[in-house]
């Protein structure tokens, strides 16, 4: 079965989650929103003549996000401090961006 969140948490400068196979994820806003897989920042991503949604430095550090809202059983949606919220990221697509630790198994 795959893991599933049985929470999140809007942290200061990161999203927390607790997986149900007991996995713990926290996820930077800044590595969010880069990786944000909305139809707009994915193709900006692939055609350089556009504008960047996400400035490098100063900006980036000011990243906040305001409000997480659940979409359906699958994914959540980031509502961002500048107002971008059409990215859904999908349960799946979080925990590949952090995967499980290898497991020791006991001797």
């Amino acid at each position: 079965m795959t893991p599933h969140p049985t929470q999140i948490e809007r942290l200061p400068d990161a999203v927390g989650v607790q997986w149900s196979d007991g996995h713990q994820s926290k996820y930077s806003y800044q590595l969010l929103r880069q990786k944000c897989p909305c139809a707009r920042c994915q193709s900006e991503k692939s055609d350089k003549n556009l504008l960047r949604l996400l400035p490098v430095d100063p900006l980036v550090k000011a990243l906040t996000v305001v409000d997480i809202q659940l979409v359906g059983r699958y994914a959540i949606r980031l509502i961002w401090g500048d107002g971008h919220k059409t990215g859904i990221y999908t349960f799946e697509f979080l925990r590949s961006l952090q995967p499980s630790p290898t497991k020791t198994v006991p001797s």
